[in-house]
């Protein structure tokens, strides 16, 4: 075997390079006949629809165990000065069992032999990449080369115009407008030969020569938050169609995959061992693109959201994109990467330290939630010299996780509830005007915060019984397209005792997004609909999307007991009408004039038309609630929908939970049984900036009161609470335990052993 001094050294020769990453034959330089070449060698025998497949990876792999991650991404000036040394031993202080280092093909961080990738202008006679890659290999650091396939320097378009994306008029697309004139950089097209011949080239070059443990593209195939497909007017792109049609989205999509089968061959030839992996980050938004096939295919889902850029997002989208993630990749691992830098509400300073309570606050939520913990900084000379703020708050929290780490190996949840979301439905469903079809997820997710009631994230493209069945109840919010065979689904979980909350348009459209004439769900809750949905605006004053409603309270119920001194409460703009069998609970009230003082009055003060249905079969609880009541809970805030919403989940969850906590704040709560036993996770969000953007202080909620049933009786031999380093008294009667968290400042992990 060769040393890895050797190969650092002695590099590889082009013709041996370009043999390695054509298997033996094909040239890389070609365009798309090099790229059919290369596929063809790399995966012999592959397909697109074979990339689709689901992976397996050794469980025991490093990658497959990897719970910290720090990342500096380099500029075109950091060769000026570069102390590799300094640079590894903060990574070495984190503990960091990871790291991406910058390759890149956007200006080349070592000498690299291929034509059309600009070294940057201050690397001088330095190889950056290869220091950094000794001085990581000293502390056992691997090593993913990173690259950002989506970029390169607009001067490289004058040897190489076919490489670029182009707007209507033939010009390069930079991002900017054509006013501002020439700009550095430009974006590049996945259907040319710079995806399919250069970017497999430098792989090619970069695995040989230098031996690393893999391959991550940043910027690709990720076309932005929702996976949209960028429009380009190259010549390529001409050929295929016009932007936005779904011949073009289909050859995109198709084409992506392809890429993502090459580089995927690139990486395994140079070192069977070695990964490839792919920027599949984002959120809850659904764009024209399915790369839930591709997700499947990765070694873990990186998740590239950094921080909170607008106003409104809660504090806590850190860890609902890890939820996300581990219900795209299962039991992967979802490497979330937070900013040091400092970000804010329509302000970004990426090269100046970012609050360190919103740092620490989003990394512990990626531990909390089961992710890969990830700092991410930028430039050398900035944040190692210039500002150095950022390093004590990565070290302090991937430290603590590595003191810590078998903690955080979960083997499964706790979790009695679980919301369901579609991407489907999400793409397909057109959300009533000035809403976000967004709306309902964030609201019930905001929702199961207030009822403090541990949950799973799960996607509707697996609703077997195997799957949900483990579930007391699950949550649709909204979730608008339903299939035949997801509603039997459905329908045959509740059947077995599964209770189901569901709201406003959930099942009213097919999976193609077609409006069905009633709910697939309708026989469950004993209803049909009398109407499509509606909204209301007075005339005067149209606060989006429309007029407020009443519901009248008709009579007693859990759903309705917190409401006290009252006849009825807050009703929604929107709503799908219904009729029910069962005697109503509540009723709506049809809206009426805001202004003036003299008109605010209801002009019917009664009808017969259901707001909600309650119902019980068997063991089952079924609610299901016409109005868009989470949705307007998440824009409004309002108390009574708000109140509605923890009632109706407490309810259908039942009384007797695996994990209840008790006090006061504003907290998520996770529960899992780890490899060592079992791990409650606490996170306070009870803060004025909750969803502000950055969080800048703490604020203690007090003592927390946990009580928990364990998977059996089996005595517990020690329990600490790992934020605090303190031994944790309990009381174990069977399989029940009970204990307190004291001055629950901002996370808390309480850590029971066998």
């Amino acid at each position: 075997m060769e040393s890895a001094d050797h190969r650092l050294t002695d590099g590889v020769g082009r013709r041996d390079m370009l043999a390695l990453a054509a298997g033996g034959g094909a040239a890389w330089i070609g365009g798309l006949s090099g790229f059919a070449a290369l596929t063809a060698a790399a995966m012999p025998g592959a397909s697109a629809a074979a990339a689709l497949a689901p992976r397996t990876y050794d469980p025991k792999a490093w990658h497959q165990r990897l719970k910290r991650v720090m990342q500096v991404n380099f500029n075109e000036k950091d060769p000026e000065g570069f102390d590799a040394e300094k640079y590894a031993d903060h990574l070495a202080a984190c503990r960091a069992q990871a790291t991406w280092l910058s390759i890149t093909n956007v200006t080349a961080f070592y000498p690299s032999n291929i034509s059309g990738l600009p070294r940057s202008a201050f690397l001088g006679e330095r190889d950056i990449f290869g220091e950094c890659v000794r001085a990581l290999r000293k502390r056992n650091i691997h090593i993913l080369g990173r690259l950002s396939p989506d970029l390169a320097k607009a001067s490289v378009s004058q040897e190489h115009p076919e490489w670029f994306r182009r707007d209507k008029d033939g010009r390069l697309v930079t991002g900017a407008p054509p006013e501002a004139g020439p700009q550095e950089f430009a974006l590049t097209c996945q259907f040319t030969s710079y995806y399919s011949d250069l970017i497999p080239a430098v792989m090619t070059e970069v695995m040989t020569r230098y031996g690393i443990d893999g391959i991550y593209t940043n910027g690709w195939p990720n076309g932005g938050r929702g996976l949209t497909v960028p429009p380009c007017y190259c010549q390529t792109c001409r050929a295929i169609g016009e932007p936005g049609t779904e011949a073009y989205r289909a050859a995109y999509e198709k084409r992506a995959i392809e890429l993502w089968q090459l580089y995927d061959g690139v990486v395994r030839r140079a070192n069977p061992d070695a990964i490839y992996t792919g920027n599949l980050g984002g959120g809850f938004e659904a764009g024209e693109l399915d790369f839930e096939g591709l997700m499947k295919q990765a070694p873990f889902y990186f998740a590239d959201t950094q921080g909170r850029y607008a106003l409104g997002d809660p504090a806590w989208t850190a860890s609902q994109q890890i939820r996300l993630g581990k219900a795209l990749v299962d039991n992967r691992p979802v490497p979330l990467a937070t900013a040091s830098y400092s970000l804010g509400i329509g302000g970004m300073w990426r090269n100046a330290s970012g609050s360190p309570e919103e740092i620490r606050s989003r990394l512990f939520q990626t531990a909390a939630t089961g992710g890969t913990v990830y700092a991410h900084w930028l430039g050398y000379q900035q944040g190692f010299v210039e500002d150095r703020r950022w390093q004590a708050v990565t070290r302090e929290v991937l430290s603590w996780q590595a003191d810590n780490d078998r903690h955080f190996h979960n083997v499964g949840s706790l979790a009695d509830v679980a919301m369901v979301i579609s991407l489907r439905s999400n793409r397909v469903y057109q959300a009533p005007a000035g809403t976000n079809k967004l709306d309902s997820i964030q609201g019930m997710y905001r929702a199961l915060i207030d009822a403090r009631m541990p949950f799973d994230l799960l996607l509707d493209a697996d609703l077997s019984l195997a799957r949900i069945g483990r579930y007391k109840a699950l949550i649709l919010p909204n979730l608008a397209a339903l299939s035949d065979g997801q509603a039997r689904q459905i329908a045959a979980y509740v059947a077995q005792g599964g209770s189901l909350l569901s709201t406003f348009e959930t099942g009213l459209y097919d999976e193609k997004g077609k409006k069905r004439a009633d709910f697939a769900l309708g026989r469950l809750y004993g209803m049909r609909k009398t109407g499509d949905r509606t909204s209301y605006t007075d005339g005067l004053f149209t606060y989006p999307p429309g007029a407020s409603t009443l519901q009248r309270i008709e009579r007693s119920h859990p759903l309705t007991a917190s409401f006290r001194d009252t006849n009825w409460i807050h009703g929604t703009a929107l709503r799908v009408p219904i009729l029910a069998q069962d005697d109503p609970l509540m009723t709506f009230v049809p809206p009426y004039p805001s202004y003036p003082t003299e008109a605010v009055y209801p002009r019917t003060l009664r009808t017969d038309e259901p707001t909600l249905v309650a119902r019980e079969a068997g063991a089952s609880r079924l609610v299901y609630l016409s109005g868009e009541v989470e949705g307007t809970y998440w824009r409004t805030g309002s108390a009574d929908l708000g109140d509605l919403l923890v009632n109706a989940i407490r309810w259908i969850s039942g009384d007797d939970r695996t994990l209840t906590v008790d006090g006061a704040g504003l907290i998520e709560i996770y529960g899992w049984q780890t490899e060592p036993g079992y791990a409650v996770h606490l996170l306070n969000y009870t803060n004025p900036e909750f969803r502000s953007g950055t969080l800048r202080r703490s604020y203690p909620v007090g003592t927390q009161k946990v009580r928990m049933k364990l998977n059996s009786a089996k005595p517990l031999r020690q329990a600490s609470l790992l934020r605090s380093a303190k031994p944790l008294p309990l009381r174990q009667q069977g399989n029940l335990v009970e204990f307190s968290i004291p001055d629950l400042v901002d996370y808390e992990v309480a850590a029971l052993e066998y």
